[in-house]
């Protein structure tokens, strides 16, 4: 566990300006607070949490150069080249459309039959199922939160919250 002096004036603006900052930047509205992840509960993921630190490290003086964030952040699904996600996405779509497309003729066949039961039948949603290869992005090891990004905005180098302890110092009267 690091130990990290400052000032308490110094502790607080963090606390006050980190959650604003990243409220504005991500346009959130909702309410937050330290355990508030960034891209779990934000929706932020890939490369726009990548430049959400990047401004965060710009706008905070806060030195990101020599940590690894690759447990941290989330890749986006079919960023990271692989042929098959395109080949499983163009799949997907034609199924998709086969699916509607014979879901549809059904529903006109079967009408005069059971008008009530066709109309549900065309009304009913076709599933998606390529879900979790498709639309779910590489989860990340560890969660990053607001209260990361005030604890290495206060420490001027990133640090997971939890791996810090603050020590309050008295500001010098010199």
């Amino acid at each position: 566990m690091e130990t990290i002096y400052i000032r308490f004036s110094d502790l607080r603006r963090a606390a006050e300006q980190v959650p604003t900052f990243v409220k504005e930047a991500l346009w959130w509205e909702d309410a937050y607070n330290l355990r508030t992840g960034i891209e779990e509960d934000m929706g932020c993921g890939g490369e726009d949490t990548e430049e959400l630190l990047l401004s965060f490290s710009e706008r905070f003086s806060v030195d990101i150069s020599n940590f690894d964030f690759t447990g941290l952040i989330s890749s986006e699904p079919g960023s990271d080249g692989n042929p098959l996600y395109t080949f499983l996405l163009l799949f997907y779509v034609a199924v998709y459309l086969i699916a509607w497309v014979v879901k549809l003729l059904v529903g006109i066949f079967y009408w005069p039959f059971n008008p009530k039961s066709a109309t549900k039948l065309i009304k009913e949603p076709i599933g998606n199922p390529f879900a979790s290869e498709l639309q779910q992005p590489k989860s990340p090891q560890e969660i990053l939160t607001i209260g990361d990004l005030v604890a290495s905005a206060a420490a001027g180098h990133f640090v997971k919250r939890e791996r810090v302890r603050f020590v309050i110092v008295r500001p010098d009267h010199s």
